[in-house]
């Protein structure tokens, strides 16, 4: 007796030959730009490698990895040939590897195919963009990238999730785990300035400035001259901290957030109202990025600050409660904020969410002043409508801080 036909099966064989067949479609356009190319076949051929390991997984995992086995030698003889005429590339090797696994990946999931298949597309359209990105890139850069993505994936998972640091109500893993998420965030502000969109305009630099640092951001656009649309990117600049702020407080307590959402994106608001009043034509400018948010020197830093914040805020929060935790608030605001409002948000204290967002209102408010002052100096004091501006977004801050006590 013949077994009926089984539709999942069918479909399934449909898809990996059509991908098999778009794929070596895709690798024969591909070659099609260059010349004298050595290569293992194209089209009808990727169809076959394609459905070759369909049929074999099709009879039993075995007979599928032998005639992997049996692929890869056949492979390895194709490559020994092509580096006896002076060709080195693996190119055709990878593809028809991965062409023949399909059928493997099917059995998991047959919606990884198309993304396998999107992405190579994508890796070989892409690759004079890739080729122009890999000579840009730092190589210190790489390294630093990769020891912290160590650090991320391998001592995050192992560091205690309790309460060990004496006088810190916050454990290891949450005092890294903030490290990560922060440094990832300006991490990748960094990356679009400084590879993605080195010369964009200058309201492009205010905002991928303010997710980085919009403190940073204001020293280094005070020194591009005191036009109305540098000033306005100054505040766009801080427009966007309320926002980042906002996303931080989020991923680590969500239900406090919910509280800053009116006060956070009404400033924004009102950064955005006087952009555009501020705005004017410009000639585009290069981004100005001063150095990798990622440098481990400045993630230990960060860990160090965190620490030295959550024990500064738990013994002014034991002698002085919450009146000494909003004077604390405004001196904090006149440096690191970020250190400070999570271990404000994450610690366990004897105050309040009120008292806790009145607090994050008011470091906020206090970092505004500061850079107002920064844009005054480095400006020469030339930016008086930045200064002024940053001065008013202050007392609307503060103001918010007002109504929540």
């Amino acid at each position: 007796m013949y077994e009926i036909l089984n539709i999942t099966l069918l479909i399934k064989f449909l898809v990996v030959v059509i991908f098999g067949f778009l794929t070596g479609l895709e690798l024969r356009e591909y070659y099609a730009q260059k010349e004298d190319v050595f290569s293992v076949g194209t089209t009808r051929t990727f169809t076959f490698i394609a459905m070759l390991g369909f049929v074999l997984h099709l009879m039993n995992f075995q007979i599928y990895m032998l005639g992997l086995f049996v692929l890869s030698i056949f492979l390895s003889i194709f490559y020994i040939h092509k580096l006896k005429i002076g060709k080195k590339g693996i190119l055709t090797i990878l593809i028809s590897l991965i062409t023949y696994s399909f059928s493997g990946i099917e059995e998991r999931s047959i919606y990884y195919i198309p993304l396998i298949y999107v992405s190579i597309v994508f890796i070989l359209s892409s690759k004079p963009k890739i080729k122009e990105l890999t000579q840009k890139i730092n190589n210190e850069e790489l390294v630093t990238l990769s020891k912290f993505l160590l650090l991320s994936v391998v001592i995050l998972p192992i560091l205690p999730d309790k309460n060990v640091i004496p006088y810190v109500s916050v454990s290891p893993f949450k005092i890294w785990l903030a490290v990560v998420v922060v440094s990832s965030i300006s991490y990748t502000s960094y990356i679009l300035q400084k590879y993605f969109l080195p010369r964009t305009g200058i309201m492009v630099t205010g905002i991928l400035g303010g997710i980085y640092s919009s403190t940073a951001t204001t020293v280094v656009l005070a020194k591009k001259g005191a036009t109305n649309l540098v000033q306005g990117s100054i505040i766009v600049a801080t427009g966007i901290m309320y926002l980042r702020l906002l996303v931080i407080v989020a991923i680590f307590n969500f239900s406090l957030s919910k509280s800053l959402v009116l006060p956070f994106s009404s400033l924004f608001l009102v950064s955005l109202i006087i952009f555009y009043f501020l705005r004017e034509n410009s000639e585009n400018v290069k981004s100005n990025v001063d150095s990798n948010p990622l440098e481990l020197q400045v993630a230990f830093i960060f860990a160090g600050l965190f620490i030295v914040m959550a024990v500064i805020t738990k013994v002014v929060i034991f002698h002085f409660g919450n009146t000494g935790l909003q004077v604390l608030s405004a001196i904090v605001g006149f440096t690191d904020i970020d250190p400070f409002i999570l271990s404000l948000i994450q610690g366990k204290y004897a105050v309040t969410q009120s008292d806790i967002i009145q607090a994050i209102l008011i470091a906020a408010a206090s970092n505004n002043v500061l850079k107002a002052l920064y844009a005054g100096v480095f400006s020469k004091w030339q930016m008086k409508k930045a200064v002024l501006n940053l001065l008013f977004l202050a007392v609307l801050t503060l103001g918010w801080a007002v109504y929540f006590h």
